[in-house]
């Protein structure tokens, strides 16, 4: 009954360990930079599995929602809008874990028109923790070779009692 009630709690902590470690959404453009009518690939993973994204482009000058994929990954394009010249935020939400992470874009000036010199400044997030599966499995291991050597520990001595009554 010992052991069961040690390795349900290994369990728990493990799970609760590995789900703490996981990283927050990541996000990438690429091009990172072009003028309005720019197609713009984006990339990003992390994300609840079929859940909702919102975004907020062009430090809030256009918002999109949309649906990442059964892995929590996203592929989709957007256009550059028609705005001036200068670095754009690019925030993405995870609407289900409200987690969220920003890059940026460089709106460049287009070659066939002016465009003004304004420059818009985005405040940029911290970077996501990075995953490290690796350390989630060797801790996961460990756990449970422990809870495995306590629980022939806990039988051996039980037996040696057992016999000497």
């Amino acid at each position: 009954m010992i052991f069961a009630i040690f390795a349900f709690s290994l369990l728990v902590v493990g799970s609760m360990i590995m789900q703490g470690a996981c990283a927050a959404p990541s996000v990438k453009l690429n091009p990172t930079s072009g003028p309005p009518g720019t197609t713009v690939q984006v990339t990003g993973s992390g994300f609840t599995p079929n859940g909702k994204i919102d975004t907020a482009l062009w430090n809030g000058t256009k918002t999109y929602t949309f649906t990442a994929d059964a892995n929590g990954d996203l592929t989709t394009t957007v256009t550059v809008p028609s705005v001036a010249a200068g670095l754009y935020g690019f925030t993405v939400t995870d609407a289900s874990t409200q987690s969220t992470t920003q890059t940026q874009f460089t709106v460049t000036q287009s070659s066939t028109s002016p465009t003004p010199t304004a420059i818009s400044s985005a405040t940029a997030s911290p970077s996501p923790t990075p995953k490290i599966p690796e350390f989630q499995s060797l801790l996961l291991v460990l756990a449970l070779f422990i809870a495995v050597s306590i629980a022939a520990n806990v039988m051996v001595r039980k037996r040696k009692t057992d016999n000497s009554a």
